[in-house]
């Protein structure tokens, strides 16, 4: 597990470095690779949570990984949020200048 934390940040840092992934996401992925990478020092423990919870470890695992990806999700929802607010406030300013545009060119002719 160690050694796939490591393999997802190096991955994401290269990709941050081509600029294919934004500073904002990819220190968002190089914190999950560092959580992956520290849970493979965590997994002694995963035995004893899953006593204390009544779960099997590979529950106590999927649990873990599925907050991991609702957390993740929520994320990208308010970023997909903000970004669909900007991109309408583009538009509405866009049509506000084609039809200011227009009414001037009606006035020069």
């Amino acid at each position: 597990m160690a050694a796939g934390g490591a393999l997802i940040m190096t991955v994401v840092l290269r990709l941050a470095r081509r600029r294919l992934l934004s500073t904002r996401y990819a220190i968002g992925w190089l914190a999950v690779g560092a959580m992956v990478a520290l849970a493979a020092g965590i997994m002694p423990f995963v035995g004893r949570i899953g006593k204390l919870a009544n779960m099997s470890p590979t529950a106590v695992l999927l649990a873990m990984s599925s907050v991991l990806l609702l957390v993740i999700s929520v994320q990208l929802s308010i970023s997909v949020s903000q970004l669909q607010e900007r991109l309408r406030t583009t538009a509405e300013a866009h049509a506000l200048l084609a039809r200011r545009l227009d009414e001037v060119e009606r006035r020069a002719e």
